[in-house]
Order: C-alpha cells, then sequence, then structure tokens
C-alpha cells in the first residue's frame, strides 16, 4: 500500500513548492515578454486581486517578501506607469498603491494565466473532489494560522 499523497509537513511542504513552481512557469513567458521580474508581476497581480491590501506593508506580510525587493519593483512599477502612489488621507506615513489604466492588459493577461493554471491543477478532479480540496485547503490553512499565533505566544512566554 502506497503512503498518502499528505501525510506530514515536508510533504505538504514539497506539494507547495510544486504549485510556486508551475506558477512561476506559467507567468515566466509574460515576465520574458514584458522584461518584467516575477517579483514584479507578482506585486502587480496581488494589488490587482486584492483591493485593500494596498500597501508595501500588506505586500511584505502577504506575499512574504522582503521590504527592500518590494520597495525596488513598486519604484519601478510607478516609474513604468503599472502603478500610482496616493498618501494615507488619514496617516501621512501610509502610502498606497493603486493599479493605473496602462496596466489593464497586463493584470487581464496575468489573471487568464493565473485561471489557466488553476483550472489545468484542477484537471481529472470532479466538482465534489474540487469542493472537498477547496474545504480542507482552508482547513489547513486555518490550522496554520493558529499554530502560528500560538508559537508566537510561545515566544513570548
Amino acid at each position: 500500500m502506497s503512503k498518502p499523497m499528505i501525510g506530514n509537513a515536508v510533504q505538504m511542504h514539497m506539494h507547495m513548492r510544486a504549485f510556486e513552481e508551475a506558477y512561476a512557469a506559467v507567468l515566466k513567458p509574460l515576465c520574458a515578454e514584458l522584461s518584467m521580474p516575477q517579483s514584479a508581476l507578482d506585486i502587480l497581480l496581488f494589488l490587482a486581486n486584492n483591493p485593500g491590501y494596498d500597501t508595501a506593508r500588506d505586500i511584505c506580510f502577504y506575499r512574504h517578501m522582503k521590504p527592500g525587493i518590494v520597495s525596488f519593483h513598486i519604484d519601478r512599477l510607478v516609474g513604468e506607469g503599472y502603478l500610482a502612489r496616493k498618501s494615507d488621507e488619514k496617516d501621512r506615513r501610509v502610502t498606497h498603491l493603486a493599479v493605473t489604466a496602462a496596466a489593464a492588459p497586463v493584470v487581464a493577461r496575468g489573471r487568464a494565466l493565473q485561471a489557466a493554471l488553476g483550472k489545468r491543477l484542477m484537471e481529472g478532479l470532479g466538482n465534489e473532489d474540487r469542493t472537498l480540496f477547496c474545504r480542507c485547503i482552508a482547513t489547513i490553512s486555518e490550522n496554520a494560522k493558529r499554530i502560528c499565533v500560538e508559537e508566537r505566544q510561545k515566544e513570548n512566554l
């Protein structure tokens, strides 16, 4: 009898890495065509796909990117006209980022690639399996968040 596909943390990490590699492979031709590093495209798509998460801090936190890298790519994206900066009305220390109209074709193509990848990753799964998979991933994600909180609390003891 073979071992379950997802049985321990190492196997889960290996699966996540495979998803990340597939994502990079699918976006690579668009990045090459635009002469845009994948990190810059990731930032642009993150901002387009996640309204309300529009600061460099949000990008660093949710995309697990280093501040220096994020700042570098934001400067580039602003310079190329894909992003605009806007100061927060209540706190001038906060800068919001907005995807510009000039970025719309790139965002549309990136989203299409993301959707196509999602569809390809789900090939061979029926609706019931897809629903179960999504529920499992959501539960695993919530468990991971809880574990992080618990481990941070242990560090503070």
